[in-house]
């Protein structure tokens, strides 16, 4: 005792709660001298992993019917070769339907109801295929197929990227993306193995197996809708325009102005624009690769273009997302708009099937890491209220650039020839990798959106 004030026992103080900007690093030793991991969020999660098993059977859907669709045409209902032609090209139209009102359905009725709306209709509209109902009709089924498709695509991939954590964004869409790859080499063996070996009813029915089990993971996937303040708000967006037609009218405007907005997610669309000016370049590939091969006596190594494209895409994928996420995405995008530009010019030379396929490679590279850096980057740019209206704005550009592409270039074709077209398009590429350094250029736009988020 001391000064008549009793003893009393000293605590030790408690720790403070930690904080998180304190957090010990990686690379940073702790009081103890021991270094502690930094815990990475995880990433294949169980509905992350059904997701991307929902775009894989969509995509294998797709391209199963797609590469056959105008030979079925041809052989079964006499139709000319341009028609056929319009009959798998319409379902592009129908998907661009689809991803224009998709993303404000979203916000509307939620996710997961239009995806298993969607997905519902893939069933429906696969089965059709086996009920021969002649060619006007079959071009009605792949409009609506097209829409049902479009709808599907859409809503899994605001899914996806709204399950893939802001830290490893780069890495989980680049993974996403090749449910994609694994797809378009899959589907068109499907499609074309099946119809030589047992007729297209068969691969018919194949695609409906495939929609149907497309329909029961997706009812065994639980989407994360949008939060309660995002809802609030579309509410508040809802209201606003609500009142701003009313003040319309009441100035005499009977008409209220269609809002662009509505549709279209403005800031996400300079870099899609960049990567559908490259898919533009992709179209003249999967139009005229088959009688550019036949002209250069390589249509045998070319029936294994799109396998060794495929794998290129499948083996870079992974660290060219990491290298996203680590680096930024100049470090995978420039190098990836190089080799497209290298693949396509080498294409315009070949004459021997080594050099075709090392073509393959550089083209399955480029094309693929383009396309899952800059998806990775338009859900980054955008706001998360309009998350929904960024996926469907990208691939309304895309499907633009892969759907006007034959047209375009089929006028070109016969002025230029197909050595000439190939080259040509090595320049049109060049030309998107000069409009992406203007897009992220360090003091532009799109740098000052993704440091403002």
């Amino acid at each position: 005792m001391e000064g008549g004030q009793p003893e009393h026992r000293t605590q030790a103080p408690r720790p403070a709660a930690p904080n998180p900007s304190e957090a010990p690093s990686p690379n940073k030793p702790t009081a103890a001298g021991r270094r502690v991991p930094q815990r990475r969020v995880p990433l294949w999660t169980k509905d992350f992993t059904l997701g991307t098993l929902v775009n894989f059977l969509l995509m294998v859907n797709y391209y199963g019917l797609m590469v056959v669709i105008a030979d079925y045409a041809m052989k079964t209902y006499h139709a000319s070769a341009s028609v056929a032609g319009s009959a798998a090209s319409i379902f592009i139209i129908g998907a661009l339907i689809a991803r224009l009102v998709s993303g404000r359905v979203m916000d509307r009725v939620g996710r997961k109801r239009l995806l298993m709306g969607g997905a519902v209709f893939e069933v429906a509209f696969s089965l059709l295929y086996l009920s021969g109902l002649g060619l006007a009709p079959l071009f009605a089924l792949r409009l609506l197929h097209g829409i049902a498709y479009g709808a599907c695509s859409t809503t899994i991939g605001t899914i996806v990227t709204a399950l893939v954590p802001d830290s490893r964004k780069g890495e989980g869409v680049g993974y996403y993306m090749l449910s994609v790859t694994l797809g378009a080499a899959i589907g068109p063996f499907l499609g074309m193995f099946l119809t030589q070996n047992a007729g297209y009813r068969v691969l018919f029915v194949v695609t409906a197996a495939v929609a149907v089990l497309c329909l029961a993971v997706a009812a065994a996937l639980k989407a994360p809708e949008a939060s309660d303040v995002r809802r609030e708000e579309v509410e508040r967006r809802g209201r606003e325009i609500a009142r701003a037609e009313r003040e319309e009218r009441a100035r005499g405007f009977r008409v209220p102005r269609p809002r662009l907005s509505n549709y279209i997610e403005t800031s996400v669309v300079p870099i899609s624009a960049v990567c559908a000016l490259l898919f533009f370049c992709y179209s003249s590939l999967l139009t005229f690769l088959t009688p550019f091969a036949e002209e250069r006596g390589l249509a045998e190594p070319a029936s294994f273009f799109f396998v060794v494209y495929a794998i290129a895409t499948f083996v870079t994928r992974p660290f060219t997302g990491k290298l996203f996420d680590r680096y930024g995405d100049r470090m995978v995008m420039i190098p990836s708009f190089i080799a497209f530009v290298c693949g396509m010019a080498l294409l315009a030379t070949v004459y021997r099937a080594p050099a075709m396929l090392i073509a393959a490679a550089l083209l399955g590279f480029g094309v693929g890491t383009v396309q899952a850096s800059g998806l990775a980057l338009a859900v980054r740019i955008a706001p998360d209220s309009r998350l929904s209206l960024a996926n469907s704005t990208f691939y309304v550009l895309l499907d633009i650039g892969v759907g006007i592409g034959p047209l375009v270039l089929g006028m070109v074709q016969p002025l230029w020839g197909y050595a000439g077209l190939f080259t040509a398009m090595a320049g049109v590429a060049l030309a998107a990798l000069a409009a992406y350094l203007v897009v992220s250029r360090k003091h532009g736009t799109m740098r000052k959106r993704l440091a403002g988020k």
